[in-house]
């Protein structure tokens, strides 16, 4: 009894359902009658057989159609998507390349952008250690890791509404407590709050946003970044690193023997492509490789392991840093087999642009090709600068070079 009534809810008003079933089965209708009679010798039966198998079959068709279109409709969140391109993203993009995208901050944020066009098996792998803005005072108050990285992520990776997309991104200017703090970062907070843990309130926001991939930090451990200065003075704290205007020599963890997030390894081992960069040198991407079990497993890997340097140098990090400089401090902090390919920006910067920057103490990155091919790694360069406003890369072009990369190795 309780089967027939399912049924049963099958005919309510309102579903959009029963139209489609009906025009399907008056087609098949049409089609069983005129199917034995497509071969009458008499001209005008022929016709009127023909002419209703044909008009079955397009009922027939159009009625699966709008069947399929329907159950998609109320299974998908974006209605406002065409039915191929869901079928695009679910079947195809679901075939592509299992990439581990590595670092933090705005470079990642713009790779991951590009990326999900190409692929939904994409694992970000977000650095932890940042004590800035509406991060660091959540994470001051609540004891939580630092959402900021964390939510830009997942906004790039997004499917969601661009609504839900700016709502994340949303930046409180007034009030109380709340100035200077993102929504999303009080969302992850919240979640954190009801769930009992950030990992599974990453995991829900994911869903809230219906990512392409997933988002994880490199450590759920509470993580300092500790720099020593070319000096011999330190200095702790991510925010206040570059702060100092000195020439790093080396940063390290707080505390140094980190334990890794077991789905990170999890992801490396699995990978079919490593990407490092682009974003902060010392402080977006080195951290997740001073996780000491992260940076063996991407060693041993043999995939394409690629770095995608900076196009501009940062004030208080890299300063005067030419691109084999930021390969060498990559490796000096991990080991020589943690990356084999490097992309560099071959494209022309706007001079403009370059005098706005130069007012920051921010340069364009000089690319050394002869330095680095003898650093034992494959050199790629391509115009990959955006053109409009900033200097840094170009989301589609970054993420097309990249994909580019994969499948030039795919092939040998």
């Amino acid at each position: 009894m309780k089967n027939f009534f399912k049924i049963i809810r099958w005919l309510y008003p309102g579903l959009r359902i029963k139209r489609w079933i009906g025009l399907l089965l008056v087609g098949l209708m049409f089609i069983i009658i005129a199917a034995p009679h497509l071969t009458e010798t008499r001209l005008l039966q022929r016709i009127i057989y023909t002419v209703c198998f044909a008009v079955g079959t397009v009922a027939l068709i159009s009625g699966t159609l709008y069947l399929i279109k329907s159950f998609a409709e109320v299974i998908y969140p974006h209605k406002d998507k065409d039915l191929i391109d869901i079928i695009y993203e679910k079947r195809l993009l679901a075939r592509g390349p299992k990439v581990v995208a590595i670092g933090g901050g705005t470079g990642l944020s713009m790779l991951l952008e590009g990326l999900k066009e190409y692929t939904t098996n994409i694992c970000a792998i977000v650095a932890v250690a940042d004590e800035g803005g509406s991060s660091g005072r959540l994470r001051e108050e609540f004891g939580i890791l630092p959402p900021g990285d964390i939510r830009n992520c997942l906004v790039s990776l997004a499917e969601a509404h661009q609504l839900m997309r700016n709502l994340f991104q949303y930046r409180f200017t007034e009030g109380e407590g709340i100035r200077g703090h993102s929504f999303g970062n009080l969302f992850i907070t919240a979640m954190t709050q009801v769930t009992g843990s950030f990992r599974d309130a990453v995991e829900e926001s994911s869903k809230i946003l219906a990512i392409r991939g997933k988002v994880i930090p490199s450590s759920l451990d509470s993580l300092r970044l500790r720099a020593e200065y070319q000096d011999g003075t330190t200095q702790e704290g991510e925010d206040k690193i570059s702060d100092e205007i000195k020439p790093i020599r080396r940063v390290s963890l707080m505390p140094e023997a980190a334990a890794p997030n077991p789905e990170a390894i999890d992801a490396i081992r699995e990978a079919d492509l490593i990407v490092m960069g682009p974003g902060s040198l010392f402080t977006s991407i080195i951290p997740n490789l001073l996780i000491q079990q992260i940076r063996e497993e991407i060693a041993k890997k043999d995939v394409i392991k690629l770095y995608v340097c900076n196009v501009m140098t940062q004030r208080g990090e890299t300063d005067g840093f030419t691109a084999a400089d930021h390969l060498e401090v990559l490796i000096a902090h991990s080991m020589t087999s943690i990356v084999n390919c490097c992309l560099v920006n071959s494209g022309r910067l706007d001079y403009r642009l370059l005098r706005k920057y130069a007012q920051d103490k921010s340069f364009s990155v000089i690319f050394d090709r002869e330095r680095l091919q003898k650093m034992g790694v494959t050199v790629f360069e391509a115009d990959v600068v955006s053109k409009v406003n900033y200097l840094h890369h170009d989301t589609a072009n970054i993420a097309k070079e990249v994909m580019s990369i994969y499948n030039y190795f795919k092939k040998q």
